[in-house]
């Protein structure tokens, strides 16, 4: 039987050669974006486009899933291929932009090799050398960076739902969650060892191969799981330890989804009621789960938000504030930095082997997450931690001088915490909150708050520049983890008091 590991493998080599942390200088070299507003303009759409589609991907996935007679998981890697296969054709497509702008760049130079100005273009100056875009190809990049955001948009969450539901069919600790994640981190490290020097011997153009070439392979992988996972038996599910409270509030998410969701009879309406067991609606064990789920509706936003609001929703709506500001910050990290290095003097081959370097340190993190998890106490204090560490990596980002780009190299072990810690916490509080059968939908509205936070830090990407962006975003996840320090404080005092009048 296949491991998810193997997905995460194939999934973010696609992300690696796709663009990925390259997607900015791509737009510049490659796309003619001249203007910083420009970049991060599309990197804003590719963002907001995402956000607003994860959290439904996720919901037709869960639905597929429940619905498919093929077996275990071809539903949500039927999305997961379908969005891939969007996506591939969008990064292609962009191929016909940009022959476009050089041949019209040619043919007026050819013309008049004199002039510098086109009424046709954005922006008023052409340097002859890398000519200003115009406005309708402009638009058409634009729309593309969309179709490709809607495409890849579902495939964490999807596949963040498809390994919780996996372990727990096995009786294994989701703690475990990071032990398949770290894989991905893997395929992400590997993949950028060579796509930096690539594009420095073959232009960005190179994208365009390695694209298909990475595309092919996760069609090749999803197939061979999807074979070799459909004719394994699970054992029933055995009682999984959350750390924490997380174990509480998975059940209590059981029961408060049971309880809006009851039915009346005669009417289509929902009522509630007290008397409910989960296994009116989820089953007592894995085969009656899998039956019960194939009547299952999707998680609506308003049931996600009830679900969230139910126990300690002080605490619940802080963290969300603190994972929104942690993402304003990270949206630049992670889109915009290679454009940073540019200016401090780096080439493609540094780039990619800074992204090396944080993945050795998030080999381990991601690895022993469930010994780190338990060593500080709390999802929400390893969240925090995640926090600290970009704080500390961004402001050390804005003293390096220029010309010494390669310092940098001493502050990328902080992004490798940052995401360990911030993505093993984020998973395991978003599947606390959401019931059987409903993970990747879980995963997904978590993925829309990310995506909504990188496109706010994108959009400040666009009017602040250089060291100063890196100091506000910095403050700004400073305010998000004191919020959350807050709200975790009263909720831990409130919950003492509760227990306190319990025993009195």
């Amino acid at each position: 039987m296949m491991r998810p590991r193997v997905l995460y493998f194939a999934l973010f080599t696609f992300f690696s050669l796709s663009g990925g942390r390259f997607t900015a200088t791509f737009l510049e070299h490659e796309l003619q974006f001249t203007e910083n507003w420009m970049v991060s303009g599309a990197m804003a759409v590719q963002l907001l486009s995402s956000s607003l589609c994860s959290s439904w991907l996720g919901g037709v996935a869960d639905s597929w899933e429940a619905s498919n007679k093929g077996g275990k998981n071809k539903g949500r890697l039927l999305v997961m291929s379908l969005g891939l296969l969007l996506s591939t054709i969008a990064i292609l497509l962009h191929s016909l932009g940009s022959l476009w702008m050089h041949w019209h760049s040619s043919k007026t130079q050819h013309h008049d090799p004199y002039s510098n100005y086109d009424l046709d273009v954005v922006g008023t100056e052409i340097d002859n050398s890398q000519p200003s875009i115009p406005l309708p190809l402009l638009a058409y990049h634009l729309f593309l960076r969309a179709v490709f955001a809607m495409g890849t948009a579902g495939a964490m969450p999807v596949l963040d739902g498809l390994t919780l539901a996996q372990l727990e069919r096995e009786g294994r600790d989701k703690q475990e969650y990071g032990k398949e994640r770290v894989y991905g981190a893997i395929s992400w490290g590997v993949a950028n060892i060579f796509f930096g020097p690539a594009i420095d011997l073959f232009g960005f153009k190179t994208l365009y191969a390695t694209t298909i070439l990475s595309f092919i392979g996760c069609m090749v992988t999803f197939h061979l799981y999807a074979k070799s996972n459909s004719t394994n038996d699970y054992i029933g599910s055995s009682e999984i330890v959350d750390s924490g409270d997380l174990e509480d509030e998975k059940k209590s998410s059981d029961e408060v989804l049971a309880i809006i969701k009851q039915p009346q009879k005669g009417n289509n309406k929902y009522i509630s009621t007290t008397s409910l067991e989960e296994d009116d609606f989820f089953g007592n064990d894995a085969d009656n789960h899998t039956n019960n789920e194939k009547s299952q509706e999707r998680l609506t936003f308003s049931l996600f938000l009830q679900l969230l609001l139910h126990k300690a929703p002080i605490l619940n709506i802080s963290y969300i504030i603190s994972l929104f500001a942690l993402y304003i910050g990270m949206s630049v990290v992670e889109s915009l930095l290679f454009l940073y290095f540019e200016f401090l003097g780096g080439s493609n081959t540094m780039c990619g082997l800074t992204v090396s370097v944080t993945v050795l340190f998030e080999l381990p993190l991601f690895h022993f997450a469930p010994d780190v998890l338990k060593f500080l106490g709390s999802p929400i204090r390893m969240f925090q931690w995640g926090c600290f560490a970009y704080v500390v990596r961004v402001v050390g980002y804005s003293l390096i001088p220029q010309s010494h780009p390669y310092w940098v190299l001493f502050l990328e072990p902080l992004h490798g915490i940052t995401i360990a810690f911030a993505l093993t916490s984020s998973v395991a509080v978003a599947d606390a909150w959401v019931p059987k059968g409903y993970e990747a939908s879980g995963q997904g509205y978590l993925s829309m708050v990310r995506g909504l936070g990188q496109f706010v830090g994108f959009c400040i990407g666009g009017f602040i520049e250089g060291r100063t962006l890196y100091r506000v975003l910095a403050a700004v996840v400073t305010v998000g983890t004191s919020i959350l320090g807050i709200g975790n404080y009263y909720s831990t005092k409130k919950k003492e008091n509760n227990s306190y009048t319990a025993i009195g």
